[in-house]
């Protein structure tokens, strides 16, 4: 029968080797031969014996856990990136913890206890609250990424997809269609990432807007995500004014734009007006919405996240990456009639 305290120093006299030999054979990067961590592993198998990491890294100040900060799971976008984040860390052999930031007081408690588990890394989300998030863990010593956060912690890696060429091409599109009344369409309570694409469309046509030859109207509504953009359609559609392309801040935001416009307002897509988006949802290719928009790839920026975790004591300096991101062109965007 399988004791519950079994320790190494059990294996070790089983296995006829040291303590330390042990130990080793539970690390992939110790120098033992095939044959001694087969035969070890094998016993500590038979016998029980699990490898006790959270106190062997109190001791060693070395972790293989890695915090992930996101406020919950209602952005879509968000869930796309958690997935592969979560997927290339533990390629890597690490331990991801998905932590709320949207229960400030439980986050509060799980900081402080990830600190005492001598995390290897936190991942803090564009989604996320403030980056003062981030300074509490600078302060213990252990090293953040921010992900589409752009300039808000000084002594973190940073890894942000490239909001300005995105805007700057789809403000191209539209011009290339001819329109010259747009809006931008956002939440009041955006994250960076969408703060900056309608700062980076305003500069894009900044030219075109001072001469007078192009309109646009930077729309902010009360609620987020797909309600936000549902809420946008209805206020702004009931004019016969109305802009002719849109640019919404996600992808999640086109969507409820859409299916307002169609469902509540009868109108039609890319007839009446044009839209784009940002992200490249899996939904954005489906033949219900056919959305023209920017792509920036999870995949990507999971592997610039993992590039950053791996350069944990050995640059001197934190990483900057920035994403390439790309126009996918599909169905919602035509030229302006008459134009």
């Amino acid at each position: 029968m399988k004791s519950k305290n079994i320790t190494s120093a059990d294996v070790a006299r089983l296995a006829g080797v040291s303590r330390s030999t042990v130990s080793r054979c539970f690390k992939a990067d110790s120098r033992i031969s095939d044959e001694t961590r087969k035969r070890v592993i094998e016993i500590a198998d038979q016998v029980g014996y699990q490898v006790n990491k959270i106190a062997r890294s109190m001791i060693t100040r070395e972790s293989d856990l890695v915090g992930v900060v996101s406020s919950g799971l209602h952005d879509p976008f968000a869930v796309v990136l958690i997935d592969e984040l979560i997927t290339t860390l533990q390629k890597m052999g690490l331990h991801p913890i998905l932590l709320d930031a949207s229960n400030e007081a439980q986050l509060e408690i799980s900081i402080k206890k990830l600190a005492q588990y001598q995390v290897k890394s936190i991942i803090i989300t564009s989604g996320s609250p403030s980056s003062a998030i981030g300074a509490q863990f600078v302060s213990l010593n252990i090293p953040v990424v921010l992900l589409n956060r752009a300039g808000q912690l000084d002594q973190a890696n940073l890894v942000n997809c490239d909001n300005k060429t995105g805007s700057t091409l789809a403000a191209k599109i539209f011009r290339e269609a001819g329109h010259t009344n747009l809006a931008f369409i956002n939440s009041k309570s955006s994250t960076y990432s969408g703060r900056k694409r309608g700062e980076y469309f305003e500069q894009a046509l900044s030219l075109q807007i001072e001469s007078g030859d192009v309109r646009l109207r930077q729309i902010q509504t009360d609620v987020a995500g797909y309600e936000g953009g549902y809420e946008a359609a209805l206020k702004l559609l009931k004019n016969t004014d109305h802009p002719t392309g849109f640019y919404c801040a996600t992808d999640n935001v086109a969507f409820g734009f859409m299916d307002a416009a169609r469902y509540e307002m009868g109108k039609k897509i890319p007839e009446d007006f044009s839209i784009i988006g940002f992200d490249d949802l899996p939904l954005s290719a489906r033949a219900s919405y056919n959305l023209t928009t920017i792509r920036q790839c999870p995949k990507d920026i999971a592997r610039a996240t993992a590039d950053c975790i791996q350069s944990i004591g050995i640059l001197t300096k934190p990483k900057r990456t920035t994403i390439p991101v790309k126009l996918i062109p599909r169905g919602t965007v035509s030229r302006v009639k008459n134009s």
